[in-house]
């Protein structure tokens, strides 16, 4: 595949800044291209007439949207005698997300329409080499993706992801948070609707959160939202970081003792956790998830679950509680958030910014 030596963001597609007033013409047809590619992308093929109805623009105007898009090879057309509808075009447009911050490095290529092409786990700790694995991942596409356009790589944040994203200059490189980059692969390929507010619990050796509250990220002064693992919790009043660390796992066999009793550990510490977050923020919904295998996070979500149902009908606890489930992407969260970020960034509403026209 040829390299994209295009300016960062194309024209048409130009960078959306933070602000407190109107947007301008550009702006506001950046972002009526975007939310049309959004509809196209949660609600599958689509007449003119729905997209309109669904975006809430003219039939004019998605008319205009779909001739510019269909001429960047992003959307194609479905023809029949009673209709013509529109759709996403199968690797038209392709990114490539690499978590870094795992025990290993795991890489996914994944279309606009959220499509996984292939995943690849790789080595962590000299940056050259990883850049070079990355740079065999981008060689694949044009065989998965003939004609597709890689519009970025995006890649979590670590000891040495600013030399890696060097190294894999001329490339378009993105670097975001973990966190970040599980709540925003949960909001766009799982069970969080599209301006939902809902919490992230990220377990690893710490323990952490994302937050997406009205369909917007949450970031806290200085990006400190979300350190939720130096909570004190549980009738020991434990950092919860000390309890819930998969640090404390020398396996994932559910049937040994050990792995039981850090469930049962685990659960109680993050459902006082969940009841403070509650309290404060409110959301519909709090996803537990993490690298780690998915009858564990089961097990684990299950076990929130119950103490949830408790702790609602103790009168000396909140009567209402959010849903508590597991991710649904399980330990492929991270890493297809991450491969979503170079789409935000370009041709999909952008859920990391403060301020967006709606």
């Amino acid at each position: 595949m040829p390299i994209d030596r295009s300016p960062p963001l194309p024209a048409r597609f130009p960078e959306r800044r933070d602000q407190t007033s109107g947007f301008n013409l550009v702006q506001a047809a950046d972002h009526n291209l975007r939310v049309t590619l959004e509809a196209l992308r949660r609600g599958g093929a689509m007449t003119r007439l729905e997209l309109a109805h669904v975006t809430g623009l003219t039939v004019p105007g998605i008319a205009n949207i779909l001739r510019r898009l269909t001429g960047d090879r992003l959307i194609e057309t479905h023809s029949s005698a009673r209709s013509t509808r529109f759709a996403i075009r199968p690797g038209g447009a392709v990114s490539i997300g690499v978590d870094l911050a795992g025990a290993c490095a795991r890489l996914i290529a994944t279309d606009l329409a959220g499509t996984p092409l292939f995943t690849e786990d790789g080595p962590v700790g000299d940056a050259t080499e990883t850049a070079g694995w990355i740079r065999k991942a981008v060689g694949r596409l044009s065989q998965v993706a003939p004609g597709g356009r890689l519009h970025g790589i995006g890649l979590t944040a670590g000891e040495q992801t600013e030399l890696i994203r060097a190294a894999l200059s001329p490339y378009r490189a993105i670097v975001e948070r973990d966190t970040v980059a599980a709540a925003i692969g949960e909001r766009q390929g799982g069970a969080a609707k599209a301006d939902d507010s809902f919490v992230f619990i990220l377990l690893g050796s710490t323990v952490r959160a994302g937050m997406i509250i009205g369909g917007t990220i949450f970031d806290g002064a200085e990006h400190k939202a979300g350190l939720v693992g130096l909570m004190r919790t549980g009738r020991d009043g434990r950092y919860l970081d000390e309890v819930a660390t998969t640090s404390r796992l020398t396996s994932y066999d559910l049937s040994e003792a050990a792995v039981q009793q850090w469930l049962d550990e685990a659960a109680e510490h993050l459902t006082d956790m969940i009841i403070a977050m509650a309290a404060f923020i409110g959301p519909r919904l709090i996803v537990v998830g993490g690298r780690l295998p998915t009858p564990l996070l089961e097990a684990l979500a299950a076990r929130l679950q119950m103490l949830r149902r408790s702790r609602m009908i103790d009168p000396t606890h909140p009567f209402w509680l959010p849903e508590i489930r597991c991710s649904t992407l399980s330990d492929q969260g991270v890493v297809q958030g991450i491969a979503a970020i170079p789409f935000l960034d370009i041709l999909l509403p952008d859920m990391r910014r403060a301020f967006q026209l709606r």
